[in-house]
């Protein structure tokens, strides 16, 4: 199997190349595979691998930013047609998958399922067959000598072993485990390869989590985007220095929790004033903040109205919130699964999904038409939302990292994120949401931290 490049735009745009090596290197400078000297393109940009225990590639961010299907990804596993970007604005092109005549690539995880499943009908001797003929027939020749020796040969052999010997009379026994392998010899091989399976189902465990965050969680991730102004006592509006209605704008993210529309956020994004202190201190004056306007943006969906009705924050200071958005509006977005138990135990991995820098990032993915359309026009935060939410393209950005630390009210994590990225769910290794996300932590040397889900689930009715 080869990695094949259908460039769309940039210096090789039009040719469609296949690359013979199992890594591909993508960059500006001359000596990569992939020669894409272009602005915004780093020298080593980015590499795609074959994997071939596991059939499948690998494509990775090395030194530039690097977008999958208009997500930003640092690595991720990937499938024919997929659409990529190599920086901001930069060159794209088609991923395709070519498989030369004749060639096969079954992975050792599929190849062990199919021969329990015709074990389980048809007994053990059949099972061995039919990965004894997948081996031969249907793995790569790295495969064929390396893995399956080690990790797929000593797995069956290990546990014929082990029955055989557990069923023989002692006597039996007693000289088989004298003349040939002993009980120990043949705990410690079992360990071994157990490791090895362990080892192999925690991979292919991850990769799937990954790819299964990005086209399918991902679309749970809504644009929070809100605009308030402060109503005095009198009812009045609070005035700028122009003159004009004090007005503040921004946006944050949030997730889906519940089908009867229940959204996760940051308490700092429904209350946004509580951070500032400007506000704070007329606030104290008996003025009240008021929304003009608040919205949530699900990728492929239009802007829906959120009622302020719906608010509920903590009474403590734990920064999480929820809100509620019309059932009816959100049909087809997915629910996300949120971790239940002890954070501990879920694997150290931390999958941070959001919106950063708000609506900056999506113009900077969107079409060049579409924006040069939208300045013309001096179009509003609003009207903008709306035409890229139009045009489909309103998606998170996925960044990948590793927990650093665990406390009681806060999770530490290294996966970048930046204002904006505010209220976006943080997935853990199995897949779940184990926190929410609050952005940058200065005090933690500009490390990342979320709220623990639990916070958030006291809220949910």
């Amino acid at each position: 199997m080869r990695a094949q490049l259908l460039h769309l735009s940039g210096p090789e745009r039009g040719r469609t190349v296949t690359y013979g090596g199992a890594s591909v290197h993508i960059g500006a400078a001359k000596s990569n595979e992939v020669a894409l000297p272009a602005p915004g393109v780093e020298p080593r940009h980015a590499q795609i691998d074959f994997v071939e225990e596991e059939c499948q590639f690998h494509l990775r961010a090395v030194d530039g930013r690097v977008f999958v299907n208009g997500n930003e990804i640092e690595e991720v596993i990937l499938q024919d047609g997929d659409r990529l970007e190599f920086g901001v604005g930069g060159p794209m092109a088609r991923f395709r998958i070519y498989v030369p005549q004749g060639a096969v690539c079954k992975p050792v995880r599929r190849m062990l399922a199919d021969a329990r499943d015709v074990a389980k009908v048809s007994g053990g001797a059949a099972g061995t067959q039919t990965l004894s003929r997948d081996l031969l027939t249907q793995a790569t020749p790295r495969l064929k000598i390396g893995v399956p020796a080690v990790l797929v040969v000593t797995a069956f052999l290990a546990s014929w072993l082990g029955g055989f010997l557990g069923s023989r009379p002692a006597e039996v026994d007693n000289a088989i485990t004298a003349d040939t392998v002993t009980h120990a010899e043949l705990d410690q091989l079992r360990a071994e390869q157990q490791k090895q399976q362990e080892a192999l189902a925690q991979l292919a465990r991850a990769n799937a989590i990954v790819s299964r965050v990005q086209k399918e969680w991902s679309r749970g991730v809504c644009l929070l985007h809100g605009v308030f102004r402060v109503r005095l006592p009198d009812q009045s509006w609070f005035l700028g220095s122009d003159g004009e209605p004090f007005e503040v704008e921004y946006t944050g993210s949030g997730f889906l929790v519940r089908d009867t529309g229940f959204i996760v956020t940051n308490r700092h994004v429904v209350a946004p004033w509580l951070e500032m202190g400007g506000v704070v201190r007329v606030l104290e004056t008996g003025a009240e903040p008021t929304f003009t306007h608040l919205a949530a943006t699900f990728p492929g969906m239009l802007p829906i109205d959120v009622p302020t009705t719906s608010i509920r924050r903590r009474s403590d200071e734990i920064d999480v919130a929820v809100l509620q958005v019309d059932a009816a509006a959100i049909v087809g977005v997915p629910v996300l699964p949120l971790h239940d138990g002890p954070i501990e135990s879920a694997d150290q991995t931390a999958i941070v999904v959001g919106y950063p820098t708000g609506l900056a990032a999506l113009l900077a993915r969107a079409d060049d038409s579409l924006v040069d359309g939208l300045r013309q026009r001096g179009a509003s935060f609003t009207e903008a939302i709306r035409e890229l939410a139009a045009a489909g393209q309103v998606a998170p950005l996925m960044t990948k990292g590793i927990v650093s630390e665990v406390r009681p009210d806060r999770i530490v994590y290294d996966a970048s994120t930046a204002h904006g990225g505010s209220g976006g769910p943080v997935f853990g290794g199995d897949g779940t949401v184990i926190a929410v996300n609050y952005a940058i932590l200065p005090d933690f040397g500009g490390a990342n931290f979320g709220v623990p889900i639990r916070f958030a689930q006291e809220l949910l009715p």
